[in-house]
């Protein structure tokens, strides 16, 4: 190899060291400097978008839009419910690769996040594919239950994902599923195989890549923390698995519901609520804000308390909670604040 490309590829790969996220302490670091996430989720367009009806130019223009108003990341879930093929699911449980139309569109995503500057989590699955109702709900129920099944999945979907994206500094982290502490919580499963299935994600992403790994908790802290149920995500849980599983992040997801029962993020810091040792965020909550306060307020207060990011729901408006118009005043204004830490580079 000649010496000049050998030093255009040292540059380049020290370039996109230089741009990826990685964890210090109970901060997230760009470069050895601070970052907060400035975030969104932007879940789909359409449901089950990626190796269906994928929009490329929609995809550009919304990531276009959170970039001009200083959203630094996003979360999209990359199957819905797993009524298309991707993955596919035998009805034995048995997890098979996803289409190559899939791999093209989220192809496509990664191009566009490195190109726009927005990097991404990937929220893998959601307790919607377990839900009563789905037409492939006892497939994924059974792909749960069963070792062989879970490992078909970190297989044939995760490790090939994680290996295909490895060198885009925008793979920021793999969210493993959507709320799925509801799949013990009011859907009957059992807890200790929905952990084994983190556990085997977070191997297998951190093995093959170097994004982070989480799991966004539909419950708040419930299961975080010994201040309620347990932190059924430690160490020690996970590596009781799993050798060495980790999640790198605590990710919790807050809606009025949950104040009663587990306080708020907005008037409790993480290690308030028993989240200790590693950096917290609050990876879902309404774009327009919760109940008596405004969204500034809760970017604000986010902040003060310590969590480490904010990723309101959505940006584009899917339900009711509000969309870009309703938070971008707060994500300018925290920018405005503080510019070094949402765009640290």
């Amino acid at each position: 190899m000649k010496l000049s490309v050998a030093l255009s590829i040292l540059a380049f790969a020290s370039v996109a060291s230089a741009q990826r996220i990685k964890v210090l302490g109970t901060q997230f670091q760009v470069d050895g400097k601070q970052i907060w996430i400035s975030g969104a989720n932007t879940p789909w367009q359409h449901w089950n978008d990626f190796g269906g009806n994928f929009d490329a130019a929609w995809w550009r223009d919304q990531f276009g839009q959170l970039r001009q108003n200083h959203v630094n990341a996003t979360r999209v879930w990359i199957s819905c419910n797993g009524d298309n093929p991707s993955p596919g699911i035998a009805p034995d449980g048995a997890v098979t690769a996803p289409t190559p139309k899939f791999w093209a569109d989220l192809d496509q995503l990664f191009q566009i996040a490195k190109s726009e500057h927005v990097y991404l989590m990937l929220a893998l699955f959601s307790f919607d594919h377990t839900k009563a109702g789905n037409r492939n709900a006892q497939a994924w129920q059974k792909m749960q239950a069963s070792p062989s099944n879970r490992a078909s999945f970190v297989d044939n979907y995760v490790v090939p994902l994680a290996r295909r994206y490895a060198a885009n500094p925008y793979f920021f982290a793999v969210d493993v599923g959507n709320e799925i502490d509801w799949h013990w919580d009011n859907q009957g499963l059992k807890q200790a195989d929905t952990v084994d299935l983190i556990a085997r994600v977070a191997n297998a992403v951190h093995k093959n890549s170097h994004a982070l790994v989480c799991q966004g908790m539909g419950t708040a802290a419930k299961y975080l923390s010994a201040k309620y149920k347990g932190n059924c995500l430690s160490d020690e849980s996970l590596g009781s698995k799993q050798p060495g599983a980790h999640v790198d992040f605590y990710n919790i997801h807050y809606y009025d519901w949950v104040r009663p029962y587990f306080s708020s993020p907005f008037e409790q810091s993480p290690e308030e609520m028993g989240l200790v040792g590693k950096p917290a965020i609050v990876g879902e909550a309404p774009a327009h804000g919760s109940a008596g306060r405004s969204i500034e307020a809760n970017y604000r207060d986010a902040f003060a308390k310590g969590w480490q990011g904010f990723m309101p729901w959505t940006s584009n408006g899917v339900d009711a909670n509000g969309s870009l118009k309703d938070f971008s005043p707060a994500s300018n204004a925290f920018y405005k604040s503080h510019p070094t830490l949402v765009d640290p580079h």
